[in-house]
């Protein structure tokens, strides 16, 4: 009873958050141009505060570095697929985000460690870590504000210039050289990380409620967005078996790394996408995605939750 409690403590604020996104639309509470204005906080500095944070304080070992190493390919190869393949037939712009991350920062990790304990969690964290370099360059690709017919020169200036890779790179830098530990010792590393994660603070609400302020399942984009569900669902949940096999012909792989692999590919694509969409139709498309693989990612949850009980 008491890990089911915990469960719920953090299935219900996510469900919360969407639903009062969804109450603020239908109350005609917040302008779209209000939301976009939330939506722009989070990608120009909650989420890059994230990312420091996170780049910052990541660890590994060999078995990590193995999962690292099957989910790295699986994402660029759906995100490729999404960028040169499916966004021709969809063209949505912010498409490629939902084959380009999984949700594991902002969902992923907290259901696991639901269940695994902090202990465990830096082996779901390191999987969020191994998205992370093409999450974070099609988020800049996506986001780069390069004008009207722009040069390939001038997207790449755009995306360097991103906040995300900007503060992702710094954290990486300070991290793998060392560099923190002096700063952690004259007590300067403690302020930034605290100053960062107060920004950052705010993230999972804005998204969340952006997601259920955008939810619309029109006549006109229903069998979109269930069609991109199957496509998703579909593409994870092979990943999912390929690399459950994978990790069967390896010896003594830990049960909770196999556990983190197979809930990450049940995972939905990333929030964020709804934040990129550049018409409403895309932002929608994006939400209704999103919610109905979040409930399925759920469902999905509940019944590993039953399994290591």
């Amino acid at each position: 009873m008491e890990k089911w409690g915990a469960v719920a403590q953090v299935i219900v604020p996510i469900f919360a958050a969407v639903f009062v996104g969804i109450y603020a639309r239908r109350k005609n509470l917040f302008s779209l141009k209000e939301v976009k204005g939330m939506q722009q906080y989070v990608m120009k500095f909650g989420l890059p505060c994230v990312l420091f944070n996170s780049c910052l304080g990541a660890s590994m070992n060999a078995e990590s570095l193995t999962s690292m190493a099957m989910v790295f390919p699986t994402i660029l190869l759906t995100a490729l697929f999404a960028f040169f393949v499916l966004r021709k037939k969809m063209p949505y712009h912010n498409l490629p985000m939902l084959f380009a991350a999984q949700e594991s920062g902002m969902l992923g990790i907290p259901l696991y460690m639901t269940l695994f304990g902090a202990a465990h969690v830096f082996r779901m964290g390191v999987l969020d870590l191994a998205q992370a370099l093409i999450c974070i360059a099609t988020i800049a690709i996506l986001d780069a504000d390069a004008g009207e017919n722009p040069t390939k020169m001038k997207i790449l200036c755009e995306v360097l210039r991103s906040p995300l890779l900007l503060m992702s790179g710094a954290g990486l830098l300070l991290n793998l050289t060392g560099a923190k530990l002096p700063l952690e010792q004259m007590g300067i590393m403690q302020v930034f990380t605290e100053t960062f994660g107060f920004i950052a603070q705010p993230v999972s609400a804005l998204m969340l409620f952006s997601v259920g302020f955008s939810l619309s399942l029109s006549e006109g984009n229903r069998s979109v967005i269930a069609r991109l569900c199957v496509i998703h669902f579909g593409i994870m949940a092979l990943a999912g078996l390929l690399m459950q096999g994978i990790l069967f012909l390896l010896p003594q792989v830990d049960a909770a790394t196999r556990w983190a692999l197979l809930m990450y590919t049940t995972l939905p694509g990333s929030y964020i996408a709804t934040t990129l969409g550049r018409t409403q139709e895309e932002t929608e498309i994006a939400s209704g995605v999103c919610s109905l693989l979040t409930i399925v990612s759920l469902g999905v949850f509940c019944v590993i939750a039953i399994c290591v009980a």
